[in-house]
């Protein structure tokens, strides 16, 4: 089925997402059947897509919108979208209603985002012409499409769904069908390990927040987007995920959110979830870095193997670096790997640095706690993310229980003459950036070797169904597969889970970049 067969679409369902798919029909120039059984809902759509017509002038559009609550009315399609409620039995037996009712080679095609494609095509007279079309919210505005093949979808049937998206001006990515698609299953451990570090007293949801926008370069943090999103839609989808893996244990819910929806705080639908929202309410915005200072420090540096980008930052910034313990230091970063005899060094320079001076350690791969435990003047040492440090203006400094205010004021003070904003977090395996990305990366790796979708599409799945920084297998590339799997193995040694457990495929791939 050629772009130029599609004259006529159906849409079923007329609540947010069905509307936004007819939108972005509409605009495409196509005519569109959009059928729901309830006529509020029909009017309700009607008048948002007109709304939003009309606000780009596009009124002469709106002749090309047919709203019925006859099914029948979708026998002249080429293709039928369907988004009615994730019910199970009801998408069964609207496939069975449609593929006897829309002749072939129209595609019978599910938004669901939960459901197996396969499963809904079983209640089709014609399992073949079923497939999966996951648009992203809000409809008309996302640039992706996942298309996905269920076990007897066949190729011409891909192919005119992959026209189909590209003729709504979407990019289509073709996956299998597997619990989550490529998106809502590699994106779990974005809201899973953020609740997890919640939970355990980290950090407040706010400064989680800061810290994976301001650090992480993501546009939203997790929790102002499960906020956004709705609490019980992320929960769904992640409880939804879980069960069809029998209980895999990096998809496990959090008691978090099911508490948030038992006290109905389920985000902004609600004015309320891990927020307030309503007149001037609502989450605050991320800190801004202060202004460095022009005095330059003399820093001692470790080998950067944990910190890429750190001494390019400080000298383009005219500060002095030294490599040997010298008392005119000001500043000391200890942010060599695990592997390169940091606690050996931790000890060296404890040793024989002035009492006074801080010693910033990064912790991707180890504790501050394990640090400390081999130092006499524990005082001064506190924990870092150096691995993400200079990827924006936020610094996640480890506090130091042992530290008092003034030793806490002083490594504040370096961070701020350096130019970042520093937020303070107790102490956790793996911290949080590297924690998440990392986990982020593994399930990615997960998705590839099982064959749900390669590298390429997954990296631009991601970028474009959920706005992340960077395509989480470029993202491998650039902070080093090998340290991805030290985070995640330093994980897996500390909670003993299974759910940290690093992927074969990123083992391989870490092996063969260390002979390449």
């Amino acid at each position: 089925m050629s772009r130029a067969t599609f004259h006529d679409i159906g849409v079923i369902g007329a609540g947010t997402m069905g509307s936004g798919i007819a939108l972005a029909a509409v605009r495409a120039g196509l005519s569109v059947y959009l059928y729901d059984i309830s006529a509020d809902m029909l009017n309700k759509a009607r008048e948002y897509i007109l709304h939003h017509l009309r606000r780009k002038g596009q009124e002469s559009l709106a002749d090309h919108l047919h709203l019925t609550g006859d099914l029948q009315a979708l026998s002249r399609v080429q293709a039928v979208i369907e988004a009615a409620p994730e019910n199970l039995e009801l998408k069964l037996k609207l496939f069975a209603d449609i593929s006897s009712i829309c002749p072939p080679p129209a595609v019978l095609a599910s938004n669901t985002s939960t459901l197996s494609i396969t499963r809904l095509a079983a209640g089709a007279h014609a399992p073949e012409r079923v497939v999966g079309m996951h648009f992203f919210n809000p409809a008309p505005v996302m640039p992706l499409v996942e298309v996905i093949r269920g076990a007897q979808t066949s190729d011409g049937t891909i192919d005119s769904a992959v026209a189909l998206a590209r003729a709504l001006g979407k990019t289509p990515v073709v996956a299998t069908d597997t619990p989550g698609f490529i998106v809502n299953r590699i994106a779990r451990p974005f809201y899973g390990e953020a609740l997890r570090l919640l939970a355990e007293g980290v950090a407040t949801h706010e400064e989680l927040d800061w810290i994976l926008e301001g650090s992480g370069g993501f546009r939203m943090g997790p929790f102002k987007l499960m906020d956004l999103i709705g609490i019980d839609i992320n929960f769904t989808a992640m409880k939804s995920v879980y069960e069809q893996t029998f209980g895999e244990p990096r998809f496990r819910p959090s008691l978090l959110q099911q508490q948030k929806i038992q006290e109905n705080a389920l985000g902004r639908k609600t004015g309320r979830g891990f927020y307030v929202y309503g007149e001037d309410q609502g989450p605050a915005a991320t800190p801004q870095a202060p202004q460095p200072s022009d005095r330059p420090l003399t820093i001692l540096l470790s080998s950067a193997k944990r910190a890429p980008g750190l001494e390019a930052y400080l000298v383009s910034r005219g500060h002095t670096l030294v490599r040997e313990p010298e008392k005119t230091a000001e500043a000391a970063f200890l942010v060599c790997s695990r592997d390169e005899n940091l606690l050996q060094q931790a000890v060296h320079w404890d040793t024989h640095l002035p009492e006074h001076l801080p010693i910033f350690c990064q912790c991707v791969d180890i504790t501050l706690s394990e640090v400390l435990s081999q130092v006499r003047n524990v005082q001064r040492w506190f924990g870092l993310d150096s691995l993400f440090l200079t990827n924006g203006h936020v610094a996640t400094l480890v506090n130091n229980p042992q530290a008092g205010p003034e030793e806490k004021q002083k490594a504040e003070a370096v961070f701020r003459h350096l130019g970042f904003h520093p937020i303070w977090i107790r102490e956790a395996p793996a911290l949080v950036v590297p924690r998440i990305v990392s986990m982020l990366i593994n399930e990615a790796a997960f998705a590839a070797l099982e064959g749900v979708a390669d590298e390429a599409t997954i990296d631009t799945a991601m970028k474009l169904g959920v706005n992340y920084p960077r395509g989480l297998f470029e993202w491998a590339q650039q902070i080093g597969v090998g340290t991805v799997v030290a985070v995640l193995d330093h994980l897996y040694q500390e909670y003993h889970e299974e759910r940290y457990r690093a992927c074969v495929l990123l083992r391989r791939q870490s092996r063969l970049q260390r002979f390449s």
